[in-house]
């Protein structure tokens, strides 16, 4: 048997039960050359190398690319859904604020019906602008229907060549 050492690797076939009695004499050389050719020392630097995978630039950059990408995507889509929130937020305090002006305008709109009645108008004409409401004789009623003609009016087309281009030119110049 072969001594343990660092760093090398055993053929576990080596210790696997054999039936020598079958095989011929060839093969038994050919199988103890293998055999002894079997063990393969590997350092330790190039142990480290093997088992690191080789990176490809151009796929680190398109990795790099897509993560940045997606990054950028959330945070536009994180800061527009924080602007949509102020915006609907803004809107909701001036619908509220308008809704109070309403119902302001309402009120002093009854104010200013309740103040001003008939009577509260026919007063402040008779006191402070010195009206009087007026009488039946100052009322003078009249009809349009009675007196309402038409008539139609037909002119003289009587006249010769020269008044009727004069006066053509006439109406064009006015």
């Amino acid at each position: 048997m072969a001594q343990k050492k660092e760093n090398q690797a055993y053929d576990l076939s080596l210790f696997e039960e054999n039936n020598d009695i079958q095989m011929s004499s060839a093969d038994k050389k050919s199988r103890r050359k293998k055999k002894s050719g079997q063990i393969i020392s590997i350092s330790q630097g190039s142990s480290s190398k093997a088992q690191r995978r080789k990176r490809n630039p151009v796929v680190i950059f398109f990795v790099s690319l897509l993560t940045i990408v997606l990054a950028s995507v959330a945070i536009l889509f994180v800061h527009f859904n924080a602007e949509l929130n102020e915006i609907n937020d803004s809107i909701t305090e001036k619908n509220k604020e308008l809704t109070e002006l309403q119902n302001l305008q309402a009120k002093y709109q009854l104010e200013i019906d309740s103040k001003l009645t008939d009577s509260y108008v026919r007063n402040f004409a008779e006191t402070r602008l010195k009206m009087t409401p007026a009488k039946n004789a100052q009322k003078k009623f009249f009809s349009l229907s009675e007196g309402d003609k038409g008539e139609v009016v037909k002119e003289d087309s009587s006249g010769n060549i020269f008044t009727v281009v004069l006066d053509a030119f006439g109406n064009a110049f006015m």
